[in-house]
């Protein structure tokens, strides 16, 4: 069974209160990455919620940026940036997906469809 990425707008729409969401991505074998990490505290509107959002990322195995998928987010970055729109952290999400043979699950495939050997999956729920 593939290992899962899910990207910060996932988690947005757990930090929402959406529970059909968080029910989802508890039942996967699911990790989280240093980028979307970041995101999702920078992300908070009080020092409290950003209390609540680092608990609740703490169930997920946390992986570091790498010097490996920095260079492959630099890679990925000169292939995609003026044709694609390709942003720095949705570079270092994919090149973590890369790297650690993941699946990112996001609810915006746009950022990710066009990225070669990336899988990714929009979340029915």
């Amino acid at each position: 069974m593939s290992k899962f990425l899910p990207d910060t707008n996932v988690f947005a729409k757990i930090f929402g209160n959406d529970p059909k969401v968080k029910q989802f991505v508890e039942s996967l074998d699911a990790v989280i990455d240093a980028t979307i990490y970041i995101e999702c505290i920078q992300g908070s509107k009080s020092n409290r919620e950003k209390r609540v959002i680092e608990k609740y990322l703490t169930r997920f195995p946390l992986l570091p940026i790498t010097s490996q998928s920095s260079l492959k987010a630099l890679e990925l970055i000169r292939s995609y940036s003026n044709s694609h729109g390709l942003f720095l952290p949705d570079a270092l999400i994919a090149a973590s997906a890369l790297e650690n043979d993941l699946t990112v699950l996001t609810y915006n495939i746009n950022d990710f469809k066009f990225i070669q050997d990336l899988k990714y999956l929009k979340p029915t729920v």
